[in-house]
């Protein structure tokens, strides 16, 4: 089995020429999306298999796509395998998400002092709004401030205490724009 993921994982990780997200996560999470569009069963079930080999789940209270889409790609004709289950201490955390225009969401995550915490975003589809990212700790300082321009933005940090930080994401353009965000 792990001959098989091999290449799958050496894939994500080498450069791509395209301006898609660089994080593998996030890379699967939209590539994923485009191939449910264009019902693309066996790129489904591969984008599927990724996030699984990856250890992303949702984020609580969002769908888990790596089932949705096996189900999706299955019932498409796809062969999706199943994976060995050997379970996982902490893994990366996706969420989708939209904002209307002039509009933003705020949320709150509980980050653990001593340990590096990063946040990316990645845009839906390029035409989507103009987002931008915050990190607030729990005092109100400002630890990131980026617009998300490109394939995806990054907010690295190590905190020092364990702590809620605000995560805000804003949409300061004329149209809704979605959004994965993923936490790690």
């Amino acid at each position: 089995m792990i001959a098989l993921l091999l290449p799958l994982l050496f894939a994500t990780a080498m450069p791509s020429s395209d301006l898609g997200p660089r994080d593998p996560v996030l890379r699967a999470l939209v590539e994923g999306e485009a191939a449910q569009a264009q019902g693309d069963g066996a790129t489904l079930g591969e984008k599927a298999q990724l996030l699984t080999a990856l250890g992303a789940t949702p984020a609580p209270g969002q769908q888990d796509l790596a089932s949705l889409w096996t189900s999706e790609a299955q019932s498409r004709g796809a062969t999706v395998a199943a994976l060995p289950y050997r379970g996982r201490a902490l893994g990366p955390a996706y969420r989708r998400g939209s904002v209307v225009p002039g509009g933003s969401v705020t949320m709150r995550q509980l980050f653990l002092g001593g340990q590096r915490a990063q946040i990316l975003v990645a845009p839906t589809s390029s035409g989507d709004g103009h987002l931008s990212i915050k990190v607030q700790g729990a005092h109100g300082e400002t630890l990131c401030a980026k617009p998300v321009g490109g394939p995806q933005a990054n907010c690295a940090w190590m905190p020092l205490f364990t702590e809620r930080y605000d995560i805000v994401i804003e949409n300061d353009g004329a149209a809704p724009a979605d959004f994965y965000m993923l936490v790690r």
